[in-house]
């Protein structure tokens, strides 16, 4: 019979927390960079047209923004040209200047949306490389995760020192080439109750593994908590 333990639904969800946590912010950076923040600065240099405290020159400034189709059409040099009279008619007139968002506060929040997008896209690869984990147990292998078999009789340790704490359980192995090699079984990564059963089979046919800690365990404690030999 084969058992298996797949994916844990815990670490599922928080991975998928994750992804949906940075897409989120992604969403908020590019409104605000490619949007909110143009639209905003349009609405504001609209503003100083009819706004008396602001000067003739800035009017005439603000007058050929407008004509010539705001934020998003004009050149970078007329952006930073009225981010500077702003500047200045706010320091000599006292204008309110809420909402104005200059050419850096703009460029920095696209940047931190393509940086967010590459953040999605790794969080994207790890939940579908933590959804691949999975242990497997068959009568005459043992497999901790994808790509790694392990014929029982080559399991040399079975250390369940970190269980108790951790919920872990490491194994040593010999290789198909002989060399001496690590693997472990942790019930965060993986489903508990068909991995507590895979323990159990390996209790029972890691028959040259050496198992750690030496002592039996407490007698109140559950013998599916605690795999021995």
């Amino acid at each position: 019979m084969t058992l298996v333990a797949r994916a844990s639904p815990t670490v599922r969800l928080k991975n998928l927390f994750i992804v949906l946590m940075c897409a989120v912010f992604f969403g908020m950076f590019f409104r605000d960079g490619y949007y909110t923040y143009p639209a905003r600065n349009d609405l504001k240099v609209a503003g100083l047209v009819d706004n008396a405290a602001v000067s003739l020159p800035t009017k005439v400034k603000a007058q050929d923004w407008l004509r010539d189709g705001g934020w998003g059409k004009v050149s970078p040099e007329r952006r930073e040209e009225m981010n500077q009279a702003l500047t200045e008619e706010e320091r000599n007139a006292h204008i309110n200047k809420e909402g104005w968002k200059g050419p850096f506060d703009v460029t920095l929040q696209r940047f931190l949306a393509w940086c967010l997008l590459g953040f999605v896209g790794v969080s994207l690869w790890w939940y579908v490389h933590c959804q691949r984990r999975r242990a497997l147990a068959e009568d005459a292998t043992v497999s901790p995760a994808p790509g790694v078999v392990i014929p029982w009789e080559k399991i040399t340790r079975v250390d369940n020192t970190r269980w108790k704490t951790m919920g872990i359980v490491d194994i040593t192995y010999t290789d198909a080439q002989g060399a001496s090699r690590q693997a472990d079984f942790d019930d965060y990564k993986l489903q508990r109750e068909p991995l507590l059963a895979i323990l159990d089979q390996l209790g029972e046919k890691a028959v040259n593994a050496e198992f750690l800690p030496k002592e039996e365990p407490a007698a109140d404690k559950p013998v599916e908590d605690a795999p021995k030999a």
